[in-house]
């Protein structure tokens, strides 16, 4: 046994040694040296069908970054190393929908070829991976520019390959085709005298018209026919609303609107020419109390039609609003004196003011939220008799009607009592007694606030 490993020993240790020699040999006649490349072409590798890699924007995009690679070799390799020789490469097997940091590989594109990598700059990258999607959007079509007068367009056709299309695939992103909702093309048929015939190009267009990069259109190209053709006549006329019926009492109509007010007539010279306004089917307004609008058809007369592309009815909007027409009422209005000077009694006639007053139903009904009062100023004044205005404070929408009122203010001192000899008789005017009526003709006498 003990032989049988020292036999193992020495073939171990003679496998060895001649290694080692033919190491130290090699090295010796052909050692190693290192060798760096730089802005080598990144490529992706294993990419998931269905996935796309995308920009920061979500476009899809076949530009990976450069790296640079420092490479360890011996000298006879590296005298053949050329930049074509190595290969840089990330893995994308088994990443899904979402952003990633992935490592670099640096790999020789020949199998006579072996090196070791000793730097990769950058040694990984971010990629941001999206589901790629599709679905249908119709075609938008814009047609600009305005015929010469007497030509009319007829309504645009749309094929491929000389079938008719009305829809069509976009592919691209999720995210960019979730935003995509038609695709759109523009014709300009601007003064053409005949029918227009030509390929357009297709672009994927946004909700506000803008358009979607980094989405691809199936078909891109459609073949657009607008047929253009002279007519016998056209007239441009306005268009009159028929409107019948009465609003509820106490509403009126304010304003009549049609959209559009002009209409394009084509027709034969004679029947044209008696056309000077089109007429409406009628609009009821019988009850109404708000404003209405209603869509009605246009009444054109025999041997005339609208020209091509114009609309056979209008939306027409009567406007309703409350009448109001100014009303008068007579109301009383109670005399205050305000300013009477200390020691003074006043007598006023009349004691309440009949007064005229103007306005609008609503406005007047605002006078049962505070009883009128006439004030007069009497600040000033001594003793006498006096005619002065009368100021009354009225609410916002009601006035006076006629002249300014006035009333006549008498002003006195208390009388002074008169002692006379208690004789049984008295002479003048007896005293009356408390409670008792004043004679016919007296003017009462009041004491006003302050």
């Amino acid at each position: 046994m003990s032989s049988f490993r020292a036999r193992l020993l020495r073939v171990a240790l003679s496998v060895g040694l001649s290694f080692s020699l033919w190491a130290f040999v090699s090295f010796s006649q052909n050692p190693e040296e290192s060798v760096t490349f730089s802005d080598l072409q990144l490529e992706a590798a294993g990419l998931e069908e269905g996935l796309v890699i995308v920009d920061a924007n979500g476009v899809p995009t076949q530009a990976l970054p450069q790296v640079d690679v420092a490479l360890v070799t011996d000298r006879r390799q590296l005298a053949q190393l050329r930049p074509v020789d190595v290969r840089a490469v990330i893995d994308l097997s088994n990443l899904g929908p979402g952003d990633h940091i992935v490592p670099v590989n640096v790999r020789p594109t020949r199998n006579n070829i072996s090196f070791t990598p000793r730097l990769v700059d950058p040694s990984s990258v971010p990629i941001r991976l999206e589901q790629l999607s599709v679905r249908p959007v119709p075609i938008s079509l814009q047609v600009q520019g305005n015929l010469p007068f007497s030509f009319e367009q007829g309504k645009p056709s749309i094929t491929f390959g000389g079938n008719p299309i009305e829809v069509v695939e976009v592919r691209g992103p999720l995210s960019r085709v979730e935003r995509v909702v038609a695709a759109g093309a523009i014709a300009n048929i601007e003064q053409l005298r005949a029918t227009y015939l030509a390929p357009l190009t297709l672009t994927a267009l946004d909700g506000r018209g803008q358009t979607v990069e980094g989405v691809q259109l199936s078909p891109a190209t459609v073949t657009v026919e607008i047929p253009i053709k002279p007519v016998v006549g056209l007239k441009l006329v306005p268009v009159q609303p028929t409107v019948i019926g009465l609003p509820a009492p106490g509403y009126a109509i304010t304003g009549v609107t049609v959209n559009p007010p002009l209409i394009a007539v084509a027709g034969s010279s004679g029947p044209l020419d008696l056309v000077d306004v089109l007429r409406t089917e009628p609009v009821n307004v019988s009850g109404a109390r708000a404003p209405l609008e209603q869509t009605v058809p246009i009444i054109f007369p025999e041997g005339t039609s609208p020209r091509e592309g114009e609309p056979d009815q209008v939306r027409v909007t009567v406007q309703l609003a409350p009448v109001t027409l100014p009303l008068q009422i007579q109301l009383p209005a109670p005399v205050t004196l305000v300013g009477l000077a200390s020691g003074l009694q006043a007598s006023v006639t009349p004691l309440a003011l009949e007064l005229t007053l103007a306005g609008t139903s609503q406005a007047l009904a605002t006078l049962s939220q505070a009883p009128l009062r006439a004030v007069v100023d009497v600040s000033g004044l001594g003793p006498g008799g006096y005619r002065l205005p009368a100021r009354v404070d009225l609410p916002p929408g009601v006035s006076l009607s006629g002249a300014p009122p006035e009333v006549q203010v008498t002003l006195r001192f208390p009388a002074t009592p008169t002692t006379t000899p208690d004789t049984g008789s008295l002479e003048g005017t007896p005293t009356p007694e408390p409670g008792a009526s004043p004679e016919p003709g007296a003017t009462p006498e009041v004491t006003p606030t302050p």
